[in-house]
């Protein structure tokens, strides 16, 4: 039963690993993407305000 609960424990910790290194790779790319899409709403808004 050891040998389950270390196999588990070493498995979801490389897993937990391997999610983080992702997400750090991830974010550097997405965070101006999410930036320039909360511009464009905002822009888009502003426009169908002023164009009323």
């Amino acid at each position: 039963m050891e040998g389950i609960v270390t196999a588990l424990t070493t498995a979801i910790g490389t897993f937990a690993t391997s999610a983080m290194s992702a997400i750090a790779s991830i974010v550097p790319v997405a965070l101006p993407i999410m930036g320039a899409l909360v511009v464009v709403g905002i822009g888009i808004k502003a426009f169908r305000k002023f164009a009323k």
